[in-house]
């Protein structure tokens, strides 16, 4: 062998055969190779062999196929082998001193390309003259510094892949379920494929720890990061400890102040010389978790580190193809991207591809031709068709599939009807906005106009003003309240579906459950804390004002075997993302996101892995409003998830996205329904549910059992049933506390 002189030869002649064996064919697609080993496989011989100007380390097995592409001759170099391994069968292929570093004869620097980590520049590697041991020095080979150094070991190829078919231990004396496993299996089929991917099982079914030991594998073979996890503040902590009871990989959070995070840098960050200068590649820690605030306050930083793996967790938040995250994301020297969401199609393939773009750019480089061919998903075959360019790159597995032991659950819709307080301000907006309801006008006039309503529909408080004249007028007609009973009446009795939570919540908490209660509006849970308050219930909160430590640490309070704490508020947003609370059995979600999947995420933050007990979950929506409109549309958005996901086994992320037709029509519809039913009264009646019996409900109950989901549909009233019974007889109507205690039975 040469090595003297450093130059780059590509391997084209065999220049020894060292050994055969006989192995088993496997195919490239994981799915495809896992039910190919079930059945009867094919057998063929492969060879080792040492390329000319290479060194033992550089010994590789090939099939004959292979060899006969790169060398003319190899069909008489494999007979002279056979011929002479008949003569003298030796144990070891070659002496194991041939691959044991003796000395480092010389070392020099070479620009290295940068293109397998999707940035289209140089940088700067080590190569080193290598003398073996037991091999004279003429045969000294140069060597890639990832070759020959531990800390820069390479990426395993594709044809090393092998299954773990055993059940892995780790840290703790920790295992995967099965499903788990497989995940893992899957991660690891695509980082030896360089195949960057999406692991989108459902929320709640362990894709943090699925890809924590992921990670851990890629420490067992050698490569010990760095690795970099993004994800939302509110679960960093559990990040952390779950890389705690799962490996012994040395992570760092990377998060708070400034000072906080320069401390880290200093201290926790890099290897530093004798002079304090920072040493290149050298880190020392294995894996860092940030949140994407600090991705984009110190991307410098991150952007000088050659990362083996990247892991963004609640990766649906890269669906807006101009944010800034993404465009910095993509700047990042990243060797492998895996992307974690449960909801990986929130509301159109546009966000997709604004996915598959950042894992694949140059497979997905063109928006405006994915759009044109699956931009409507109009026939079965444009769904096919898109399922197909998926499947090799998402994972995706639902809970009913995978998760027998987790039981099922139950979300009742309740429609509640506006208060006379409600309905006398509902009408009072509408009027003010007559000319822009009936002629039409800008995008911001209607969505101001819509903002207000749905602040009526929740709650009158969150109204300017209102609040002070509401409890006016209710003091001059209970004067003989004391301030404090009269503020607490005039908050519940104002709004329908709190009269509905305090019916509600005290049946709950005599039967033992906990209550999980999520809302849009910081505000509105400013009232609803204000009502738990005054009814001396305890509770937890979480919003977006609340720090990391502080949200982890009222998780703790609430999820421990002997906590107090009956109910946890939540901002939808804020607090539904990643985190635990199976302690909880009860979701009360008190008004909806335009994004279903965003309230779906929310309800999963108690139905997932280690619920032990039946979620039921109460969604109430305002009766003839443009709430329920609102929700029907949302709904929708869950049929493109359904037929393009589940089946394989222009909205941006908030209101202002909706087109102007749309809005106009949820107005307007709303405005038609609220006229048809305004019959004021002078004094507020009883509460009233009104139970909707129809003939599709048992239907839909067998149906969605099998989804581990059983919805019902109920309505609430504040004004006399007798109007609305004989208004649409097919409504049956009930005192509300005979249908709450209807709501507690199992269905």
């Amino acid at each position: 062998m040469q090595g003297a002189q450093c130059y780059d030869v590509k391997p084209c002649l065999v220049e020894k055969l060292l050994a055969c064996r006989t192995i088993r064919k496997a195919k490239d697609n994981f799915k495809e190779e896992e039910q190919e080993e079930k059945e009867s496989l094919a057998f063929f011989n492969t060879l080792t062999l040492d390329f000319e100007f290479r060194s033992f380390i550089h010994c590789e097995w090939k099939s004959v196929d292979e060899l006969e592409e790169t060398d003319k001759r190899i069909r008489q170099k494999i007979k002279r082998f056979h011929q002479k391994r008949q003569k003298c069968d030796e144990d070891e292929p070659f002496n194991p001193d041939y691959v044991m570093i003796d000395r480092i004869l010389d070392t020099i620097s070479v620009e290295d390309s940068l293109q397998e980590l999707h940035v289209d520049k140089k940088r700067v590697t080590k190569r080193y003259l290598v003398k073996w041991r037991s091999l004279p020095y003429d045969e000294s080979t140069w060597e890639d510094e990832k070759d020959v150094d531990p800390a820069c070991k390479a990426r395993p190829k594709a044809s090393d892949w092998c299954k773990i078919s055993d059940d892995p231990e780790y840290k703790c004396g920790n295992k995967l379920r099965d499903y788990q496993l497989e995940g893992l299996n899957w991660l690891l089929f695509c980082w030896y494929n360089r195949r960057n991917c999406i692991l989108a099982d459902e929320m709640g079914l362990g894709k943090t720890i699925q890809s924590i030991t992921f990670l851990e594998e890629m420490c067992r073979y050698g490569i010990r990061g760095p690795f970099l996890v993004i994800a939302p503040l509110s679960t960093i902590v559990n990040w952390q400890r779950e890389f705690e009871n799962w490996s012994d990989i040395n992570v760092i959070v990377y998060h708070g102040t400034t000072v906080s995070r320069q401390m880290i840098q200093t201290y926790e960050m890099y290897v530093r010389d004798e002079k304090g200068a920072k040493r290149e590649n050298v880190n020392k820690f294995e894996a860092l978790i940030t949140t994407y605030e600090m991705v984009l306050a110190d991307c410098d930083i991150f952007k000088e580190i050659t990362w083996k793996a990247l892991i963004i967790d609640e990766a649906h938040r890269l669906k807006n193809r101009n944010c800034k995250l993404l465009s910095e994301l993509s700047t990042f020297k990243v060797d492998h991207r895996v992307l974690l969401t449960g909801t990986p199609l929130q509301n159109n393939v546009e966000e997709l591809f604004s996915l598959l773009n950042f894992l694949e750019p140059q497979q997905f480089c063109n928006s405006e031709l994915f759009l044109s061919e699956f931009g409507t998903l109009q026939t079965d075959d444009q769904v096919q068709k898109l399922q197909e360019i998926l499947k090799p790159m998402m994972l995706r597995r639902l809970k009913e599939d995978v998760e027998k032991s987790l039981k099922p659950k139950e979300e009742t819709i309740i429609e509640v009807e506006l208060t006379n307080t409600q309905k006398k301000y509902y009408r009072a907006i509408l009027e003010r906005n007559y000319y822009y309801l009936s002629h039409g006008a800008s995008v911001p006039s209607l969505m101001n106009t819509m903002m207000e309503l749905r602040k009526c529909c929740n709650h009158p408080f969150l109204i300017n003003g209102a609040e002070d004249k509401i409890i006016t007028d209710y003091r001059a007609a209970h004067k003989d309240l004391t301030e404090e009973e009269l503020y607490q009446r005039t908050m519940v009795q104002s709004s329908g579906k709190l009269v509905l939570i305090d019916k509600l919540l005290p049946r709950l908490r005599s039967t033992g459950h906990k209550v999980l209660i999520f809302s849009q509006m910081v505000k509105c849970l400013d009232i609803l804390e204000e009502y738990l308050f005054h009814q001396k219930y305890t509770y937890e909160r979480i919003d977006g004002s609340v720090r990391g430590d502080l949200r982890q640490a009222a998780i703790d309070r609430f999820s421990k075997p002997d906590s107090d704490r009956f109910i946890f508020l939540l901002c939808t947003r804020a607090g539904g993302l990643g985190i635990n609370l199976t302690a909880a059995d009860t979701v009360i979600i008190f008004d909806s996101d335009w994004n279903p999947q965003n309230d779906l995420q929310a309800q999963a933050r108690c139905h997932r892995i280690g619920q032990e007990k039946f979620v039921k979950v109460y969604r109430l929506i305002t009766r003839n409003s443009y709430e329920r409109e609102m929700f029907d549309r949302a709904s929708l958005k869950l049929g493109l998830d359904k037929a393009l996901l589940q089946s394989m086994g222009n909205n941006r992320e908030n209101v202002s996205a909706v087109s102007f037709c749309n809005i106009f029509k949820f107005l307007k519809c709303g405005r038609i329904s609220f006229i048809r039913s305004c019959h004021f009264h002078d004094q507020d009646s009883a509460v009233w549910v009104v139970y909707l019996t129809f003939p599709r409900l048992e239907l839909l109950k067998s149906r969605c059992l099998k989804s581990s989901i059983i919805m019902t549909h109920m309505a609430l009233f504040s004004s006399w049933p007798g109007m609305f019974t004989l208004w649409n007889p097919r409504y049956r109507v009930y005192p509300i506390d005979w249908v709450l205690g209807s709501l507690e039975k199992p269905r």
